[in-house]
Parts: C-alpha cells; sequence; structure tokens
C-alpha cells in the first residue's frame, strides 16, 4: 500500500522560490486541452497565496480565466526534489506592493540587455494554494538551511556609527560585506551633484576597483533599482537575462566611461537601494560567480546593513576631516603632460584619461595652485569656499568627490598623490615636473 504523500507549507520549500531552477505552469482550456510552459516568477504572498508573473503567455492567461485551476511544478535546487503547488485563480493585480516588486525585477533585468519596455509586467495573478505536495519517487530529504546573517547585522550598525569620516565608513561597509556577511565581491555607488547619476566610490572582490564608473539613474540593472526604490536580485544570470535575446552594444556616449565593476563570469547579483530619511544615498552592489547566491533571507540582512549605511553618511559631523602639515618632494624626470578641458573638467595625463567633472576641476586647481606657487597643503574649506568650483553645499559630496580622485591617482600613476595629513586638510604630492595645459573646449573622444 502506497504511504500518503506528505503535505508542505510554503515556508517550508522557501529556495524553491528563488526562480534558480524556472518553474512551469500546467492549465486547461475549456475542452481539456491541457496546455504547459515555463513561468518566470512565482512569489509566495502569504501562507495559503502566491503570486505569478502575467507576461506574454497568452494560451496561459486564457485558461487561466476560462478555467480557474492550475498547477505549478518548483524545483528545490538544494535536493532536486519536485514539488506541485495546486492554485486556485482569484483575481489580477495591475498595482499594489507585490505588483510593484514584480515589475520593478523585469524592468531592471531588460534594462540590464537594453531590452526597455519589452518584457512589460501585465499584472499578477493572484492564486489560492489548495496543496503543496511533493512528487512520488523523489526522497523527502530536509535541506540545511542558510544562515540568514542577521546576527551580524548588530556589531556592523555599532562600527558604522562609530565611524568618525567618509573613509572609515565606506571601510567599514566594505568590511561588513566581505567580512562580516561573506560576500566577497561588493561595490559602492553614490548619488552625484545632479541627482541624476551613480558614481562607483569603494570597491572589494574585483580585478579592477571600477572607481568612478557611472551610471544614469533609471538606466540598466543598478539604475532602475536605484529609481524604483527597490532592492533586485538576479539569482541566475544566464537564465534571466536569456529572455532577452538582443546583444549587448556599446553606446558612443562622447564622454570617458570607467567600467563598472564586474566578475568575469556573474552568475548572480543583488542592488539594494541605500536609503536615509526615504532619499537615496547610493546603491550597495553584490555580485557572485555562483547561481543562487543571494537569497530572500540576504535580502533581508542586505537591506538593513544598506539602510545603515546611508544613514552613517549623512550623519557624518559637519566638521572637517583630519589635519597635518605638509612636505613637498620633487624628482628631475621628464614633465608630465597634465590637458584640463574647461568644459567638462576632464583631465588627462600623457593623452590618457584620468577624471572628470567635479573631482576634475578639483584636481585643476590644486595643481595651478602648486605650480604658481609651489604650495602643496590644502584644506577641505578653502576649496568648498572657491565658488569657481560650483560646489554644492553638501559636505559629503566633497569628500565622497576626494576620496573617488585620491582613488584614481593611486590606480593611474606613481608620481602625483593626495594625502591626508590632518583633520579637514591634505596634502598634494608631485614626484615629478609638470607642464599644464588648458583647453577651452571637451575632452577628446
Amino acid at each position: 500500500m502506497t504511504a500518503p504523500a506528505r503535505r508542505f507549507a510554503l515556508t517550508d520549500i522557501p529556495s524553491a522560490f528563488e526562480g534558480i531552477i524556472p518553474a512551469a505552469i500546467a492549465t486547461l482550456a475549456d475542452d481539456g486541452t491541457p496546455n504547459v510552459t515555463y513561468i518566470s516568477v512565482v512569489y509566495p504572498v502569504d501562507d495559503d497565496h502566491v503570486a505569478l508573473s502575467r507576461q506574454f503567455f497568452k494560451k496561459t492567461d486564457e485558461n487561466t480565466i476560462a478555467n480557474p485551476y492550475a498547477q505549478v511544478l518548483l524545483v528545490e535546487p538544494e535536493t532536486g526534489r519536485l514539488f506541485t503547488l495546486d492554485l486556485v485563480y482569484e483575481r489580477t493585480d495591475t498595482e499594489g506592493p507585490m505588483f510593484e516588486r514584480m515589475r520593478t525585477k523585469l524592468d531592471a533585468v531588460s534594462a540590464h540587455e537594453g531590452m526597455t519596455n519589452v518584457f512589460k509586467l501585465k499584472g499578477t495573478d493572484i492564486c489560492r494554494v489548495e496543496a503543496v505536495m511533493l512528487l512520488e519517487g523523489f526522497e523527502d530529504w530536509e535541506p540545511q538551511r542558510r544562515d540568514g546573517k542577521l546576527e551580524r547585522v548588530e556589531e556592523i550598525s555599532r562600527r558604522l556609527s562609530d565611524a568618525e569620516d567618509m573613509d572609515e565608513v565606506l571601510s567599514t561597509s566594505l568590511w561588513a560585506c566581505t567580512e562580516a556577511l561573506h560576500y566577497p565581491n561588493a561595490f559602492i555607488m553614490l548619488v552625484d551633484e545632479s541627482g541624476e547619476r551613480l558614481y562607483t566610490v569603494a570597491s572589494a572582490g574585483f580585478a579592477s576597483s571600477g572607481a568612478g564608473s557611472e551610471v544614469r539613474i533609471g538606466e540598466g540593472l543598478i539604475g532602475v533599482a536605484a529609481e524604483r526604490h527597490q532592492s533586485v536580485r538576479v539569482t541566475h544570470m544566464g537564465r534571466e537575462l536569456s529572455y532577452s535575446q538582443a546583444a549587448q552594444r556599446e553606446r558612443g556616449l562622447g564622454e570617458q566611461v570607467i567600467p563598472l565593476p564586474r566578475l568575469r563570469e556573474v552568475q548572480s547579483m543583488m542592488v539594494t537601494p541605500m536609503l536615509a530619511h526615504r532619499s537615496l544615498v547610493g546603491m550597495l552592489c553584490l555580485q557572485s560567480d555562483k547561481p543562487g547566491a543571494f537569497r530572500a533571507a540576504d535580502e533581508c540582512a542586505v537591506g538593513i546593513v544598506a539602510n545603515q549605511i546611508a544613514m552613517a553618511l549623512v550623519a557624518l559631523p559637519a566638521r572637517e576631516a583630519a589635519s597635518v602639515e605638509a612636505e613637498e618632494r620633487a624628482c628631475e624626470e621628464v614633465a608630465v603632460e597634465v590637458r584640463h578641458y574647461a568644459e567638462d573638467d576632464s583631465v588627462f595625463l600623457d593623452n590618457e584619461y584620468l577624471i572628470k567633472g567635479v573631482a576634475g576641476g578639483i584636481l585643476w586647481r590644486l595643481l595651478r595652485n602648486y605650480d604658481e606657487t609651489g604650495r602643496s597643503d590644502f584644506s577641505n574649506r578653502e576649496i568648498r569656499l572657491d565658488q569657481t568650483l560650483e560646489l554644492p553645499d553638501i559636505k559629503d559630496n566633497l569628500e565622497a568627490r576626494l576620496i573617488l580622485l585620491r582613488k584614481r591617482l593611486e590606480e593611474r600613476c606613481d608620481y602625483l598623490r593626495i594625502e591626508k595629513t590632518a583633520r579637514g586638510r591634505f596634502r598634494l604630492v608631485v614626484d615629478r615636473p609638470l607642464n599644464l595645459v588648458g583647453v577651452e573646449g571637451g575632452g577628446p573622444l
């Protein structure tokens, strides 16, 4: 005699909803003809309901409306166990938190492939779950539950609240990702002065730091998540992006482009907005070369940490960051040509692009002072008061640009650097002669 099938709760199989292995849905037409197809998203709403994404599947839509009964097949990735959900269709939502959550993920993935609005979510079908059953013949083995990491968040929060300047906030944030939460590949982007772009200011675990790389808010996976103030998890890059077959194209934007930090073979991504008082401060971005690296529990922990980082950044003391004395060094070598283009404040060292924008304008001001007076010691205060730089009255943005400038100099040359000397003071160190050339106009394409 066959043993009765064991019933499960939705909470018993959380990883089966991650989409690492695609789900399938079976429906019946009025005449009993079956239809089976894959479905993008199956998401648990509560203990008794799931939400299904309504996109391109016309036949499935027609069957669901004509016959409210359906069955979904889910795969638990850790064990390979197969589960069936017996569903009864109740309604289709075209707005609300669940709809927006699904829409953001699908829009972000589409934007990543340059196919915005092609895979538009029409609605979310809310279905009542009549039964969750393990398919006969599969071993009923309970998988080991993953560590949710929430117990580490308290220490992370304490360290962030103790950070005294932006350098320390950023280094603590990367420690939180790589050491405390064990996400070895992470980078942090901040909103620029215009409020229209994000720029990379810190990273860990990548071959190239990507310092200075930019994303326009509303464009691409990161930009869409930033615009919507919602986290996006992609659990299997190859499968998620296979919905779009468009090839990646280089876009000629007439500006210098620094690549974002990226693993050679990205399989999973999670991008999380850093919000303070409901305002976007930046984005915390994680990557992994393993499918399914980020689950719902990870999203919860990272979301808390991201907002803690944002609060730490906006709460940095208004006083200037630390003061030291100056020391000059010069060596007798062939002069380096430093070319500055006034239109976009881009700076080139011997015809190699270094940086642009606010950070480029700051560097050009420092170099001109050094060239004209021999001065190498400066203060944050005088930079902020310099009207020619048109800096916003926001301390964090100035500090972020100085950090970005320092990192770019460290990466691109060994004869020019910025050293913090004391609270609110820093030194420009020049180890080779410089030939400054100012150009009225934009940089070369």
